[in-house]
């Protein structure tokens, strides 16, 4: 996405280029198209493509994720509520796909990609709601603290710490060497995304 591009030449903390009203609209337009064509978001659904042909909707939604973690950490006060539960919500669908797709599905390069961003979202959830929010709370909504640390963060860590496991532990039965190290390297960023948004929960 060429948002992505533009978010990503901005450094945190910084003001972006990309303008507040744009990313309204583009909220607004994907939560229109998610009510319109659901069946390309993968978001709390058991129906995950298997095929390489339905790969881009794997692809859109790892765009997605990313939009909304360079949003997150560039751009976090720019939210609404609705757009901060649509965010929330969407975090937590991510990972109940995720849990809910079989093992060696999870093994495929774009699904870890999936997991990977998905990941790095809510590390960087996590880091807005607990260092960024706080000194600026007429800034956000006034739940959105209470709601992340008594809905979310629990259905988010919940899922996400026991799926490292998992895979993790498939990674080390790994029969091919070269399988073994592509999952390592996924696993590795997954890991210490999760971790570092543990240790800020602590």
């Amino acid at each position: 996405m060429v948002l992505n591009k533009l978010l990503e030449m901005q450094e945190v903390g910084t003001e972006t280029n990309v303008s507040s009203e744009l990313i309204h609209t583009i909220i607004a337009q994907v939560k229109q198209w998610r009510g319109d064509s659901d069946e390309i978001f993968l978001l709390d659904t058991d129906a995950v493509p298997t095929t390489n042909a339905a790969w881009p909707v794997v692809t859109f939604n790892v765009e997605l994720a990313t939009f909304m973690s360079d949003v997150v950490s560039k751009s976090s006060s720019v939210l609404s509520s609705d757009e901060w539960d649509f965010l929330l919500c969407s975090l937590v669908a991510w990972f109940q796909t995720v849990q809910a797709a079989s093992l060696s599905l999870l093994h495929s390069p774009c699904f870890m990609c999936l997991i990977t961003v998905v990941s790095r979202l809510l590390h960087r959830i996590t880091v807005c709601v607990q260092n960024v929010v706080p000194p600026q709370l007429d800034a956000y909504p006034s739940s959105l603290i209470s709601e992340w640390q008594d809905v979310f963060s629990i259905s988010a860590f919940e899922m996400a710490v026991p799926l490292f496991v998992s895979l993790a532990s498939a990674a080390l039965s790994a029969s091919s060497l070269m399988v073994s190290a592509v999952i390592f390297h996924f696993h590795l960023q997954y890991l210490s995304i999760i971790y570092v948004s543990v240790l800020v929960t602590v």
